[in-house]
């Protein structure tokens, strides 16, 4: 049950970090403006202990569909969104509880923080959370979240809900008697069937919008982009950059959004670019600051850092230690309708001056 907690003070604290409690959010009336969006850096050292204060706000048997944090662009408000057309939330489930099943057209990932034995089951498929897996819940398929571990796990949600939002096709459902859904597979069905490097099933191969792999190893992922930056594949603007990819087209993993991790070497200065695409990063380890628009915006361990689209940035790695990252972008919504661009930064060789210089 919810504890008796100083409430006022909790929400007055998440409304100064530009975060939301998902189940206190009213989003009817408003506007959005896609030219307000503003860079900038969510810290984990605010936001986790608000995360676990959660816990004592509400509870899943009473409280609502999800335990979640959801970052507010100021840039958006009053509506959801970390930019125009994504959200990034943080969620956290304790043990033995059981986030109930539903879907809704809006897509969706998790990338696992922290945690062991959780999971999500997505279509009766159970899929088993560890840190630094991807998750995939796609469009329209059932979901629910539950734990089997004895801590809490914690995860970054990513979702295209603003720009579903904006196109009227928002549609939302729960699961029959509001519960668990009931399981069709033993195990990670799609894991088994296509979670093999460069192997596919000869036949019966699935046809849809997006990837029919629901759980992305951390280690094969991991590994992959190791081997990448062994191999020299890296730029000045990137460095190395892996994207998790549709086993069979080779395509992005959703329609709306597509992922990747990104390693920077330590002290390495990437040069500014700008793209018509948004991006949010979470960074995985490491420490250093980006410039973008001209301001300097400082990022550790865990840290949650914005690029809106069309904004000059470039990342700036801390000596002694390389910098990881999972990022998602919209590129997938721009790519149809030949919206993508990107411009290279030509003066002071690649690389901005700080406007408070």
């Amino acid at each position: 049950m919810v504890q008796a907690v100083d409430a006022d003070q909790y929400y007055a604290e998440l409304e100064d970090l530009n975060v939301a409690p998902l189940w206190r959010v009213d989003e009817s009336g408003g506007a959005r403006s896609p030219d307000t969006i503003r860079p900038g850096v969510w810290r984990w050292r605010d936001l986790y202990p608000r995360l676990a204060r959660a816990t004592e706000m509400m509870d899943l048997e009473t409280g609502g569909e999800r335990r979640v944090l959801t970052l507010i662009n100021p840039g958006m408000k009053p509506l959801l969104g970390t930019t125009h057309t994504l959200t990034t939330s943080l969620q956290l489930i304790l043990p033995g509880e059981v986030a109930p099943a539903h879907r809704h057209t809006m897509a969706a990932f998790r990338f696992i923080i922290e945690g062991q034995r959780g999971y999500t089951v997505v279509e009766g498929e159970k899929l088993p959370m560890s840190p630094g897996d991807l998750i995939l819940t796609p469009g329209w398929t059932w979901h629910d979240h539950g734990s089997e571990g004895e801590g809490p796990m914690v995860w970054l949600d990513g979702l295209d809900v603003p720009f579903v939002r904006s196109l009227k096709g928002c549609v939302f459902q729960d699961f029959p008697g509001r519960r668990a859904q009931p399981l069709k597979h033993a195990g990670p069905d799609s894991y088994e069937h296509f979670g093999a490097a460069g192997v596919l099933p000869a036949k019966n191969r699935p046809r849809s919008l997006y990837s029919p792999l629901n759980l992305y190893k951390w280690e094969h992922a991991y590994d992959g982009l190791r081997r990448m930056q062994a191999a020299g594949d890296e730029d000045e603007y990137d460095g190395t950059l892996a994207e998790y990819v549709n086993p069979i087209t080779g395509g992005h993993v959703l329609p709306t959004m597509a992922c990747y991790l990104q390693l920077l070497r330590a002290g390495q200065h990437t040069k500014a670019r700008r793209q018509t695409n948004s991006t949010v990063l979470f960074c995985i380890r490491g420490s250093g600051y980006s410039v973008i628009e001209g301001q300097r915006y400082d990022w550790a361990d865990r840290d949650i850092l914005v690029v809106p689209a069309w904004a000059w940035a470039e990342h700036v790695v801390d000596p002694g230690q390389e910098a990881l990252f999972f990022r998602y972008s919209d590129l997938p919504v721009l790519e149809p309708f030949g919206l993508f661009r990107e411009e290279v930064y030509r003066p002071n060789d690649g690389h901005q001056s700080l406007a408070d210089a």
